[in-house]
């Protein structure tokens, strides 16, 4: 049973681990559905997860009261990637280039920047209510001509 209704699916969870091997199947499904390659389903499905971590356990703390929202939205031929959590927020024009000589060691900061290159875009929404990142891949042409009729 196809997860896109409408060009839409949207689902929460709370911020718990366990629900991460949970969002990458998701993802993977829905790639499948749009019928992205099986290298762009992997590329999605690493950077889905990798924001699913973050907002886990850098924007809710792992407090698992708080919640992550994960929307997938169809929008001018490209698959528009929500992932909202209820932290603090954070300053994304601040993250270290992790691949300066001084950052090239550190056991973090890297998972933006491989977000980065696995999508076509990313753009960040910071509220006092929380983080949203928002990814963005070009849907394949037969569906991107799909959509448009």
């Amino acid at each position: 049973m196809p997860l896109m209704k409408n060009g839409e699916y949207k689902v929460t969870f709370p911020s718990h681990i366990k629900y991460l091997e949970k969002i990458e199947r998701i993802m993977t499904q829905i790639a499948t559905e749009l019928k992205f390659q099986e290298s762009v389903r992997d590329d999605l499905s690493i950077a889905v997860t990798e924001l699913f971590n973050n907002a886990l356990h850098h924007g809710n703390k792992d407090d698992e009261t708080k919640k992550i929202t994960v929307t997938f939205k169809i929008k001018n031929n490209a698959l528009f990637i929500t992932v909202k959590d209820e932290g603090e927020g954070f300053e994304p024009e601040k993250l270290r280039d992790p691949l300066l000589p001084e950052n090239i060691y550190d056991v973090s900061g890297r998972g933006i920047y491989l977000v980065k290159q696995l999508v076509d875009d990313i753009k960040f929404n910071i509220t006092k209510d929380g983080s949203e990142v928002i990814i963005v891949k070009k849907l394949p042409s037969e569906i991107a001509t799909e959509t448009n009729k």
